[in-house]
């Protein structure tokens, strides 16, 4: 299967947040994906805290890039500020654990400097699904299955086994 990929671009509001979250998890659906809630949720919170860093020190237009491959799923922002992202473990400070949580989310995640800012990622696993014509075939594989005259067609998973 191909990777699948999608851009959309925010000026750079929080207002932006919530609805680029939604975009994310609507896009993933779209393709095809089945999401158990589990998933679902640790897409949210990770795509939430990138577009939420970005939005706040970034500083500007923030773009979005999603990329999906079977098994895999890379939210990759870029925002216009050059500097490393902060992470930050002191209980009694407001913010800077959530890159915390993107790394215990996340199968691998990182940065970059790229030319005008950086590049934030994450990739989430995430379950493998058949697509849609692969499962048509199969269920038409298993409709055709040849009458042996009355007697009781044999049971493919019973084949496949012995």
């Amino acid at each position: 299967m191909a990777t699948l990929v999608t851009r959309f671009a925010l000026t750079g509001t929080k207002e932006e947040v919530s609805p680029a979250r939604h975009m994310v998890i609507d896009k993933v659906r779209a393709w095809g994906v089945p999401l158990d809630d589990e998933t679902a949720d640790a897409i949210r919170l990770v795509a939430s805290e990138l577009i939420t860093n970005a939005v706040i020190h970034g500083g500007g237009r923030t773009t979005v890039t999603l990329c999906h491959r079977p098994g895999s799923l890379v939210i990759d922002v870029v925002d216009s500020n050059p500097l490393a992202p902060k992470v930050n473990c002191s209980a009694t400070d407001e913010g800077g654990r959530g890159l915390i949580l993107v790394g215990f989310l996340a199968a691998r995640s990182g940065w970059e400097p790229v030319t005008r800012g950086k590049r934030v990622w994450a990739e989430i696993a995430l379950p493998k699904s058949v697509p849609a014509a692969r499962a048509a075939v199969l269920r038409q594989f298993f409709a055709a299955r040849p009458n042996l005259r009355g007697k009781a067609a044999p049971d493919p998973l019973a084949l496949a086994i012995t």
